[in-house]
C-alpha cells in the first residue's frame, strides 16, 4: 500500500472542500493541468452540466495574486482582450472557478506551421498588445511599474541560479563585482524612459504558452496577473525571442538592446531555477534564451561582456 504524503492529503481536501463549495459534483475525474513556474495549482473537472471548468487553487487564502488576476482581468476584458471567465471566486479559501479555454496554445499552432507560417502567428497576437495598452490605468497600478530597482533583483536571481548553482558556484570576487557592475547597467538602461521609451500597460509574460486558441478563432490572453507599467519592447521581446517565438527568426536589431537582453538574463534565470528543481520540460526555453543572448548582444556594446557570463 502506498502512502500518500502530507502535500498530497491537503490538495486533495482542497479539492474536495472546493467542489463542495462551488457545487461541482463531488466525484468523477480531475485532471491537473500544466502551470507556470508559480505555485498556482490547475485541475479540469466536469460542471453538474457535464462541461468542463477549470478548478484554481492559489497556495494561500486571500492571495494578492488572485485578487490581482480579477481585477486585472476585467480590466483587460472591458478593453476588449478575451481572457478566462471568472465563474466563482473565494479568495477566503485561496480557490476560485475559472472557464475552460481548452488545450489548444499559440505554441502549438506555431510548432505546428512551419517556418512559412510563423511570422504571422506572432503578428497576429502582436496585435493584441493594441488593446492590451488600452487598459485602465488603475488596473495597469495593481503592480509596481517596472523600475531599475526591480530590473536588477530579477538579475540577482540570474546569478543565484544561472550563474552560483544556488550557491554551488560562487563567483569569484573579481568575477562577483564585473557581474553586479554590468547586471546593474543592464537594469538602469531597460528601466530608462530616455533610452527605451515612455512605459505603457505590460503584461510581463506575453509568450506563446499564455496565448489560447479557442474554438471560435479569436486568441486569449492568460496568466496576466503580474500586469504592470513597462517599457514599450518588453512584451514584443517575450514574444519573439522566447519559447516557440524564438523558432522565428527575429530582428533584434528593431528592439532596445537593454529591454532585450534584461529579459533574456531574467528568464535564463528562471529557466536554470526549474531545471535544478528537475522540470526538464524547461532546458529548450532556457537554450532560447542563451541563443537570444549570444546573437543579440552587441560586439560594440557596453553590455558584450556579460557574454563571458553564459553558461556553457
Amino acid at each position: 500500500m502506498t502512502a500518500t504524503a502530507p502535500g498530497e492529503q491537503r490538495e486533495s481536501a482542497r479539492l474536495s472542500a472546493a467542489r463542495s463549495r462551488f457545487g461541482l459534483p463531488l466525484s468523477g475525474p480531475v485532471r491537473p493541468l500544466a502551470g507556470d513556474v508559480g505555485q498556482r495549482r490547475y485541475f479540469r473537472l466536469a460542471s453538474n452540466g457535464g462541461a468542463p471548468v477549470v478548478l484554481v487553487l492559489y497556495p494561500v487564502p486571500a492571495s494578492p495574486a488572485q485578487e490581482r488576476w480579477r481585477e486585472i482581468g476585467a480590466a483587460l476584458s472591458d478593453a476588449g482582450i478575451r481572457v478566462p471567465e471568472l465563474f466563482e471566486d473565494d479568495p477566503a479559501s485561496g480557490s476560485a472557478l475559472v472557464e475552460d479555454l481548452g488545450d489548444r496554445d499559440l505554441a502549438a499552432e506555431i510548432r505546428e506551421a512551419g517556418p512559412s507560417g510563423r511570422d504571422g502567428l506572432l503578428d497576429e497576437a502582436e496585435r493584441l498588445l493594441a488593446p492590451l495598452r488600452r487598459i485602465s490605468r488603475q488596473a495597469a497600478l495593481l503592480n509596481p511599474p517596472f523600475d531599475a530597482s526591480f530590473f536588477a533583483g530579477e538579475l540577482a536571481h540570474t546569478r543565484r541560479w544561472a550563474l552560483e548553482r544556488d550557491g554551488a558556484t560562487p563567483l569569484p570576487a573579481a568575477r562577483a563585482e564585473l557581474w553586479e557592475e554590468l547586471a546593474e547597467r543592464l537594469s538602469r538602461d531597460a528601466a530608462d524612459p530616455a533610452l527605451v521609451g515612455d512605459p505603457v500597460p505590460t503584461h510581463r509574460d506575453f509568450h506563446a504558452n499564455n496565448l489560447m486558441r479557442l474554438r471560435d478563432g479569436a486568441l486569449a490572453v492568460i496568466d496576466f496577473q503580474d500586469l504592470r507599467f513597462g517599457p514599450p519592447d518588453y512584451d514584443p521581446v517575450s514574444l519573439r525571442f522566447e519559447r516557440a517565438g524564438a523558432l522565428s527568426p527575429a530582428h533584434g536589431e528593431a528592439y532596445r538592446e537593454a529591454v532585450l537582453l534584461q529579459r533574456a538574463w531574467k528568464v535564463l534565470g528562471t529557466f536554470e531555477k526549474m531545471l535544478a528543481l528537475g522540470r526538464e520540460v524547461y532546458a529548450p526555453h532556457r537554450d532560447a534564451a542563451v541563443r537570444a543572448i549570444r546573437r543579440w548582444t552587441r560586439r560594440d556594446g557596453p553590455f558584450q561582456p556579460l557574454l563571458g557570463f553564459l553558461p556553457g
